[in-house]
């Protein structure tokens, strides 16, 4: 067990706001979830209603139960032949690792809604490593010679941001590629930026880079 918190964000569709609308918790015996008012609130205006799983918005209230049922339909099965092969992708097969981990590490993605699930990662880990995937190349195209797998990155605070004060700008040199996504931005504000190696790990391309996976490990 690593993970003590995960952001629920949604966006209302590619290239839209990530608002980080929920927080799942783990807590001492079980784990809750809460909705973030100010969130919410922003998110409302982009047309967002609520967590299907929990309809009713209550600011006020920590929803317990059996959360690990509702959530790990998010994981991939068990049974699944390429289980590890999808685990190992997003260095998250570490026997340590419980549900909670896992869906902190792997995002929790499906095809059918636009709810992604994003650790709140403990810098304090010196054993970290963990993948994210490059935010705003909708609209900051990136042509498919300017990265390759296997590149060195390099990240700078982006304390000019008009509307996000933990935006994150990514470099190839001094070429820029894109942000990192809210919720794991969190992560680098106090980060030693010597001390974390971002490398590209997988490109989706057709034309243009439609995906960009890089992998971060703190030294």
């Amino acid at each position: 067990m690593v993970l003590n918190n995960i952001y629920i964000s949604w966006r209302k569709g590619k290239g839209g706001n990530r608002y980080l609308i929920g927080l799942l918790e783990r807590l001492t015996s079980g784990f809750a979830f809460s909705y973030i008012k100010e969130e919410v609130i922003k998110a409302r205006n982009d047309g967002f209603k609520n967590y299907p799983d929990f309809s009713t918005v209550n600011f006020d209230h920590k929803y317990t139960g059996d959360l690990e049922r509702v959530f790990s339909l998010r994981l991939m099965p068990e049974g699944r032949p390429d289980r590890e092969q999808y685990l190992s992708f997003w260095d998250a097969n570490n026997p340590k690792y419980d549900w909670f981990d896992e869906l902190g590490f792997t995002q929790g993605r499906l095809a059918t809604d636009n709810f992604e699930f994003l650790a709140k990662l403990p810098y304090y880990d010196n054993n970290l490593g963990f993948v994210t995937d490059i935010a705003s190349l909708t609209h900051n195209p990136l042509p498919i010679d300017k990265v390759k797998q296997g590149d060195k990155l390099r990240f700078e605070l982006d304390t000019n941001h008009l509307t996000d004060p933990s935006a994150v700008k990514v470099y190839k040199d001094s070429e820029f590629i894109g942000y990192i996504k809210r919720g794991h931005s969190f992560f680098f504000k106090d980060a030693n930026r010597n001390r974390l190696r971002l490398t590209v790990k997988h490109i989706e391309k057709n034309g243009m880079v439609n995906q960009l996976y890089i992998s971060v490990i703190k030294e």
